[in-house]
């Protein structure tokens, strides 16, 4: 349902719903335009659906993001489709009770989409980010996991049973831009000791005071709780900012966690007071079992592979450090030769192949001998007889135990260790005191403080495929059902053919003896009247030549909008791709109809017998029907003479036309002859009267320097006052102008300014991220930039400037430099240029030189702009 009225009534739809329709398992609501009342022509008024939400499984894929160096899950939703829309319009008709057109209905013009979670995401974050919708029928989502494998393991589950992913839901703006707003956010005890997480705790470590986490389970218990405040803060249809989780956490950290420590050695006491999920599999019990498995239990061979393959691990280890140390390297090395774009590129170039190097053999020494090594100690402990060591494993499990140990667990050359392993230490009597007795200690308080969050105007669920009722199955079986009724009728149509087909024969030769002559007639008389329209179409053809040389043009235009459909056939080829797979599956269903359509035939040739019985009956009736067939016969007859008699008085009526017509074409040919082409466009009175032009009046011309100019011409007076100049025409094929803002404070120097706030951008030529107007045609154009400089206090000279840029050459710059400058001190520096642009040259302004501590000072209050507009546009391609 809508969450504001604002945006609805900007786009003129009206929020209340006009009806709401069932598709599937899905409920469609379904809105009507504003101003649909005021509209007297049915015809005119407009209706608009809300999107579905189909999560499409089959694609959920898993991937390392080259860029961000972060695994990422992505997935698509179908969001509509044609079907949908035809239902909707079928829908509509029905409650309005009139026709309505396809093109009247649409689906709502959403701008800006988010998923969201009702559950805590420890393993995978869901962007903070609005995301633009581009208008497409399929929505494309990821989400980034902090290990790779997880992002593996959800696509999978993903492809197998999406519903376990029921907690997604989308969020929709019909806003052009977010409005940010605050509200008081409560940390209260009752979220923080409510988790399951901190309930496991309780339970597993009784009395003790001091326990602790490692840094994943930390992050596990931190995330819980963060949501569970977020989600009681917030409403389902409003999110918070990209730094509310964080704002949450980092308060959480600071209270719960006391200390910080780093456990070594197997042997050590505080083992017991760690937090694993499983116990079984904690590394200093892992670690003993590993030792004596390999010490006691196992031939020389397979104790090698057994080492062998946790020194692989550690091998993998180091060349991940390596990726890391070489992607920070490569940072801090285009961060230091950002002056100089040759090296930069140069060592860029390097840094990355060197990557995929070490990317492609960490990719190639996987965990994957864990299940051959699994079942060589199975076999030599199953065959051991000496049960002495007390030690019966299964494969699978032994498998699982490799498995939690290649993390926590490391070959120090003489036995197998635990790693070493961060943790947090956490002070469990504060959760018993609230639990029990809601005591509350000193620092254990409710906390509040403000939060921004955004609003949106939509929230639907996301569906699943496989549950949408969006198949074809009750298509296939209506199919069916009419195909074996076609057939039957087939059957006993193909009889009555047969009989009837003998007695049709007899009348056709009566028919063509009687045609005959009538077919002379009509020849002569088609001959003389396709001469008649040879010479008509021929006038036609000359009197429209004009009208199909503006056609040329359309068509030229509609080719330049068909060649951007071209790219969008090629995107729906990629799908139709995909629906093939499914039509394959359809085949195995037609094989089963064939099975049933060879039942069919064996009834009906018992049909068959039936219609034997019937064929005496039916002799009568094609008799009688024979009879009519003649009377009907002899009436065409009559009819064809009246024709003919027609036909002879419309040859009088052509005759007289083509008199007329031989009198218009003489006319037309002396009008023509007075019409020179002069190979040009006119450049003067002069010009237009040798075109032909015989009556006075105002003509737009030809001028100098690519400009059109207005004159009014007076072909009768003396040759002095033939032309008189009035003055230039502005022609501008398309306005252009943008102005956008900051608001945030900004000091990095030689990189074009990116603004944040766009409020026109008429020609869509600015581009707010890069910062760059790139022209979209040449002409004249102006541009003016204010930004406010913010000094701190200083004896010093302290200055800033900034430059526009062109094509990356200095047009022209704004100074400023104080001295002996206090505190929060500020100056304002601006400038304007006027500029002769091509097409596609670039425009930005730039820091040049700023002191240490300057910026460019910025907030809600926007202190910084940037704004231009085409003043003249240049016209191109004069003949």
């Amino acid at each position: 349902m809508p969450g504001g009225s604002s945006s609805w009534a900007k786009l003129q739809i009206s929020s209340d719903t006009l009806s709401t329709m069932k598709y599937g398992n899905f409920l469609i609501d379904i809105y009507e335009h504003a101003h649909n009342m005021a509209k007297s022509n049915i015809g005119e008024k407009k209706y608009f659906y809300s999107p579905i939400a189909l999560l499409d499984q089959k694609s959920a894929v898993s991937r390392l993001n080259r860029i961000t160096k972060q695994p990422e899950m992505r997935f698509r939703v179908e969001m509509w489709n044609d079907k949908v829309e035809n239902e909707v319009v079928k829908h509509l008709v029905e409650i309005v009770g009139h026709e309505i057109k396809s093109n009247k209905v649409r689906v709502i013009p959403l701008e800006k989409v988010i998923l969201t979670s009702n559950v805590h995401t420890a393993d995978y974050s869901l962007s903070k980010m609005w995301i633009n919708y581009d208008k497409s029928k399929t929505l494309r989502l990821y989400l980034s996991c902090y290990d790779e494998k997880v992002c593996d393991d959800m696509a999978d589950q993903m492809r197998s049973d999406p519903e376990q992913f029921h907690h997604f839901k989308l969020l929709y703006s019909l806003s052009l831009s977010q409005t940010s707003q605050t509200k008081q956010m409560a940390i209260n005890m009752e979220s923080i000791t409510s988790g399951q997480i901190v309930s496991n705790l309780l339970q597993k470590f009784g009395d003790k005071k001091d326990i602790f986490l490692t840094a994943n389970d930390e992050k596990k218990m931190l995330t819980e709780m963060a949501t569970s405040i977020r989600m009681d803060t917030f409403d389902d249809s409003e999110v918070g900012s990209p730094d509310t989780e964080f704002q949450i956490s980092n308060f959480l950290k600071n209270l719960l966690i006391t200390s910080r420590t780093i456990i070594k050695e197997q042997n050590d006491k505080i083992w017991d007071s760690v937090f694993w999920e499983e116990d079984d599999y904690r590394p200093d019990r892992t670690t003993s079992i590993l030792n004596e498995i390999v010490n006691n239990l196992l031939d020389t061979e397979t104790q090698q592979k057994l080492i062998n393959l946790f020194k692989k691990v550690e091998k993998q280890s180091a060349i991940k450090e390596k990726l890391k140390t070489s992607s920070n390297k490569d940072a801090m090395e285009k961060q230091l030769f950002r002056r100089n774009p040759i090296e930069k590129w140069e060592i860029a170039g390097k840094n990355s192949s060197d990557e995929q190097r070490i990317q492609h053999n960490y990719d190639s020494n996987s965990w994957a001998d864990v299940d051959r090594i699994s079942s060589a100690i199975s076999d030599k402990l199953a065959n051991n007889s000496d049960s002495s060591h007390g030690i019966e494993i299964l494969k699978e499990d032994l498998e699982k135990l490799l498995e939690e140990s290649r993390i926590h667990v490391q070959w120090d050359g003489e036995k197998f260790v635990p790693k070493p392993v961060q943790l947090s230490r956490i002070d469990l009597d504060k959760f018993r005191a609230f639990r029990d007795s809601h005591q509350k200690f000193p620092l254990f308080q409710d906390r509040n403080f403000r939060v921004r969050y955004t609003t949106a105007d939509l929230s639907v669920p996301i569906r699943f495929m496989e549950h949408a009722e969006l198949t074809v199955t009750n298509e296939w079986n209506e199919l069916q059902d009419e195909l074996k009724a076609t057939t039957e009728l087939l059957n006993t149509t193909a009889n009555n053919l047969m009989k009837t087909n003998t007695e049709l024969r007899n009348v056709k030769s009566d028919l063509t003896n009687k045609f005959e002559g009538t077919k002379q007639e009509l020849e002569k008389t088609r001959t003389d009247l396709s001469k008649i329209v040879d010479e008509l179409l021929s006038t036609k053809l000359k009197s429209t030549e004009k009208q199909w040389s503006e056609m040329k043009i359309n068509m030229e235009n509609l080719l330049s909008e068909l060649k951007g459909s071209k790219q969008e056939l090629v995107k729906t080829k990629t799908e139709l791709e995909k629906t093939k797979a499914n039509v394959n599956s359809l085949s195995t269903k037609l094989n089963a109809t064939e099975k049933e359509l060879a039942e069919m035939k064996i009834r009906t040739v018992n049909l068959s017998t039936e219609l034997k019985t019937n064929s005496y009956r039916l002799g009568h009736e094609i008799k009688v029907a024979e009879d009519n067939l003649r009377k009907e016969l002899k009436a065409t007859s009559n009819h064809l003479e009246t024709t003919t008699t027609n036909l002879n008085a419309t040859r009088t009526e052509l005759r007289s036309t083509k008199s007329d017509v031989a009198d218009l074409t003489t006319k037309l040919n002396a009008r023509t002859s007075e019409i020179i082409d002069i190979g040009k466009m006119p450049t003067s009175c002069a010009d237009l009267q040798r075109m032909g032009q015989k009556i006075s009046g105002f003509f737009s011309v030809k001028g100098s320097k690519k400009t059109m100019e207005m004159v009014y011409c007076d072909f009768y007076p003396n040759q002095n006052d033939k032309q008189k100049w009035i003055g230039y025409t502005d022609v501008k094929s398309a306005p252009v102008y943008f102005y956008v803002q900051r608001k945030s404070p900004f000091n990095q120097s030689s990189t074009p300014i990116p603004f944040e706030l766009v409020l026109v951008n008429k020609g869509n030529a600015m581009n707010l991220t890069t910062g760059k107007f790139t022209a979209p045609r040449p002409g004249i154009y102006f541009f003016s930039f204010t930004g406010h400089a913010k000094f701190p206090a200083s004896s010093s000279k302290l200055h800033l400037g900034s430059s526009l840029y062109l094509n990356k050459v200095t047009v022209g710059s704004s100074f400023i430099q104080e001295s002996n400058t206090v505190d929060d001190q500020r100056d304002t520096l601006t400038f304007q240029s006027t500029l002769n642009l091509k097409s596609d040259d670039q425009v930005w302004v730039q820091i040049e030189w700023i002191a240490s501590s300057m910026f460019l000072h910025d907030n809600d209050n926007h202190y910084t702009h940037f704004t231009g507009f085409m003043l003249e546009e240049e016209i191109e391609n004069f003949t």
